[in-house]
């Protein structure tokens, strides 16, 4: 459900480029569509010009055809006038009705003269041709409506058309063999129909009246499409209708047409199966795009570019409300990987995340930026506010951890900015959050607020580090030594050098001031090398004088790791100074075996400071996690228990640890030495139980290199005397 209210947010319709796609082919499918129409409308006005033409000339043949039949009905009755006044009185009968059978009238009848000559229609429909025999009596053949009906009747169109004859003004006086198609003959004459209809009609009667021949195609009440050719015969007063069906004509046209219409249609709908396709295809790509982009894979949360995209939005809306964003570093991840596995820091991870989810409300937004990064769009702006939040959330986390029975504390660091101008780069807003977030775990709080304070904070810390180079260049830094004393005899057995930073208008700036600014920028790395240097004078000093050298402690930082050769730079400064190696002991701080991704690298830089002559020791043993387990897998020299062991009050507990841990680094033949000892009680049972040195104000502060010389000096002469 998440997941897809969050891409929900990352679509947006189609962009510009797929919209052209669309309109252009809906542009191609309609111009087809129209192409295809257009040409089967024009095939099918070619067809219905064809048709009208071939009725035309097959009903003119037929009117020829009955004109001529007509006329031969006439000359056989004058025939039959020459020989029927040749016959007997009594014959006549018989010679008629065998006439009549041989000429095919269905009677033959001698009559007064009372009666129009020619071709007269009566009112059943029978046609009587009559002549005048002399000037009393006519001659008049009769034909019946069957047999006029079978005279008028076209052979061709297969039978299915029909002939009919009216007069002028359209009233049928010859009807066909099959009335049903002509039943509402009349009503085409006297119906109301559209204007169009009404004109054609007209125009027919009226070519009718005069004696002209046409055609007109309509479409009957049901449906059906006719072509009705008119052709004037007998003189003009009688008309000859053919009614053909157009689909007569038309059929197989038709039937292309259909079944073009059908390839249209299935065209049609593959084309639009097509494109349905293309852009379901398109648009799983591009939810696929948007989750590769914009999701985080493992907790389903949007990413660094989902957080900006979706932030963005969220602030370009209107009416929005004094919002923060939250910038969360989850502290010491990396162990969770190491001490369990890391299907279990990710399953940590997606805990924390769906923590972040639930604490979100309406318009506010979390994110997993990278690794143990996180981020949130939330409502408010007060520290207060967001800190109790942040406390209701670590409450949530430990629950949620026990529930799946993960034994780990998983603590964090935050920092937020109030947003008080919406028109700001994301990216921008986020780093500063991001700023406070380092300000917050340097100063081991769980949140902090980018403020001018911390801005001002910022700005000293880069005039610090931005100053770094000229201090150095004009002996601002100098080194001092805290002695390392050995508990059974009291003496100076050693020392640890420690860097002051003596300012020209700041005076004397605290090491808690400095160190950790260039230890988070990395020029710790340049202040590290002046000091063994300055270690190596010293150490020359001391030959030349004739003064015995002691070990000297120098701290390495975990950025010196970083430089595969900074071993050979070390080496070479000893070299430069003709100063004995062993006389020199890096330290190292548990730190760095978690910052690097290596452990092996780690044990082959500690074997090469011993190839290169140097010892090695474990500085702030005790305050990681990994210590014993470090023991058994680097090869150092020493540990320096750190002060933490050493509250002003030793209670059972505690002593009981930390005879442990010097018992254990015997076994290992390890040097122990304790540091920031400052009581007698913690010096006398530090001797009871065999620590070999101690470092601490209860012995000395860190001198200056003249006043330790002094120190040993003073010590040498107690001994002698």
């Amino acid at each position: 459900m998440n997941k897809k209210r969050n891409l929900d947010h990352y679509e947006r319709g189609f962009n510009a480029a797929e919209k052209w796609e669309i309109v252009l082919q809906l542009i191609i499918f309609i111009a087809a569509l129209f192409v295809v129409m257009t040409l089967t409308r024009r095939l099918r006005l070619a067809i219905d010009r064809k048709t009208q033409s071939y009725v035309t000339d097959v009903a003119l043949q037929n009117a020829y055809r009955i004109e001529e039949k007509l006329q031969v009905l006439q000359q056989d009755l004058e025939l039959i006038k020459a020989h029927v006044n040749d016959e007997l009185p009594s014959h006549q009968p018989i010679f008629l009705q065998e006439a009549a059978a041989l000429l095919g009238f269905d009677s033959l009848v001698i009559h007064a003269n009372d009666s129009e000559t020619g071709v007269i229609v009566r009112e059943n429909q029978q046609i009587d041709v009559t002549v005048a025999l002399d000037e009393q009596r006519q001659l008049t053949g009769s034909i019946s409506q069957q047999r006029m009906q079978q005279m008028i009747q076209s052979q061709s169109f297969g039978g299915q058309g029909l002939s009919c004859i009216s007069d002028a003004e359209g009233r049928v006086i010859i009807s066909p063999t099959s009335l049903e198609p002509f039943l509402k003959l009349d009503e085409l004459f006297v119906e109301k129909r559209d204007a169009q209809v009404v004109a054609d009609i007209e125009q027919m009667q009226a070519r009718m009246r005069s004696g002209e021949r046409g055609v007109l195609q309509f479409v009957a009440r049901d449906q059906t499409e006719l072509v009705l050719s008119y052709i004037p015969i007998h003189n003009g007063q009688w008309v000859l209708l053919t009614l053909v069906p157009a689909a007569l004509m038309s059929r197989e046209v038709d039937l292309y047409a259909f079944w073009n219409y059908i390839v249209l249609a299935l065209l049609l709908i593959f084309c639009g199966l097509i494109l349905m396709l293309s852009l379901y295809r398109n648009w799983k790509h591009r939810r696929r795009l948007g989750e590769i982009a914009f999701m985080d894979p493992l907790t389903r949360a949007p990413n660094d570019s989902g957080f900006r995209l979706l932030c963005r939005r969220q602030l370009d809306m209107p009416g929005l409300s004094p919002s923060s964003i939250v910038f969360i570093n989850l502290k010491h991840f990396k162990l969770i990987n190491e001490n369990y596995r890391s299907e279990t820091g990710d399953i940590v991870l997606k805990i924390f995340m769906e923590c972040l989810r639930q604490t979100c409300g309406q318009g506010e937004l979390a994110a997993r930026i990278e690794a143990d990064h996180f981020a949130l769009l939330v409502r408010g702006q007060a520290y207060d506010g967001l800190l109790a939040r942040l406390q209701r959330l670590q409450g949530q986390v430990k629950q949620a951890l026990a529930a799946q029975q993960i034994d780990f504390t998983l603590a964090f660091n935050a920092g937020f900015y109030a947003i008080y101008s919406v028109s700001q780069d994301v990216q921008v807003m986020l780093g500063r959050a991001k700023t406070a977030c380092w300000s917050a775990e340097k100063q081991e709080l769980l949140l902090c607020q980018y403020d001018q304070r911390l801005i001002d904070t910022l700005n000293q810390e880069h005039a610090m580090t931005a100053a770094l180079p000229g201090a150095l260049r004009d002996g601002q830094f100098m080194i001092v030594l805290q002695p390392k004393v050995d508990p059974a005899g009291g003496r100076v057995a050693g020392a640890e050098a420690l860097v002051r930073w003596k300012h020209p208008e700041k005076g004397m700036i605290p090491p808690g001031q400095f160190i950790p600014i260039l230890e988070n920028s990395g020029q710790i790395v340049q202040l590290d090398e002046f000091v063994f240097e300055q270690v190596c004078a010293l150490l020359k000093r001391w030959q030349e004088d004739g003064i015995a050298p002691l070990p000297i402690s120098v701290n390495l930082s975990r950025h010196h790791f970083k430089n595969r050769n900074f071993l050979g730079r070390l080496r070479s400064i000893a070299e430069h100074y003709g100063v004995d190696p062993g006389w020199i002991e890096l330290e190292i701080t548990e730190s760095i075996f978690f910052d690097e991704s290596s452990i092996e690298r780690v044990k082959t830089i500690v074997h090469q400071i011993h190839q290169s002559g140097f010892t090695c020791s474990l500085d702030d043993f005790g305050s990681g996690y990994s210590s014993l387990g470090l023991l058994k897998e680097f090869e150092i020299d020493a540990i320096k228990l750190d002060r933490i062991f050493f509250p002003a009050t030793l209670d059972p507990r505690s002593q009981v640890v930390i005879e442990g841990i010097v018992a254990l680094a015997k076994n290992l033949k390890l040097t122990i030495v304790a540091e920031g000892v400052e009581s007698g009680e913690q010096a006398d049972f530090l001797r009871r139980i065999g620590c070999d040195l101690i470092q601490g104000y209860y012995y000395s502060p860190p001198l200056m290199p003249t006043a330790f010389a002094e120190l040993r000096c003073k010590q040498n002469q107690e001994f002698e005397s």
